[in-house]
């Protein structure tokens, strides 16, 4: 499960800004020993979401559709995306600088 709280602001008529904090516990693999650990995600996120097709130069807009967004899915994505990162389990980082 995962903990979401913030606030959203309309920058345009079609774009509007969401900041929020994001909090989670996840099971990780090392990249480094592949031992798997409890890594707690901890993060203060903004993010810029826009109704239908984004036109602008901003490729970190999140497009969606028939006016609804879905918090759910960008939590989620967000994170798997921190999952995607490269990571090493406390023993690792420890020995990193041997």
């Amino acid at each position: 499960g995962y903990r979401c709280e913030g606030s959203f602001r309309k920058l345009s008529q079609k774009v509007v800004e969401i900041t929020f904090h994001l909090s989670a516990e996840s099971r990780l693999q090392c990249d480094r020993c592949a031992s798997e650990y409890e890594h707690v995600i901890d993060e203060d996120m903004t993010l810029q979401i826009a109704d239908g097709r984004f036109e602008g130069e901003d490729l970190d807009v999140i497009e969606f559709f028939d006016h609804v967004v879905d918090f759910d899915a960008i939590a989620v994505s967000e994170i798997e995306t921190v999952r995607s990162d490269y990571h090493l389990c406390p023993a690792c980082k420890e020995n990193q600088g041997e």
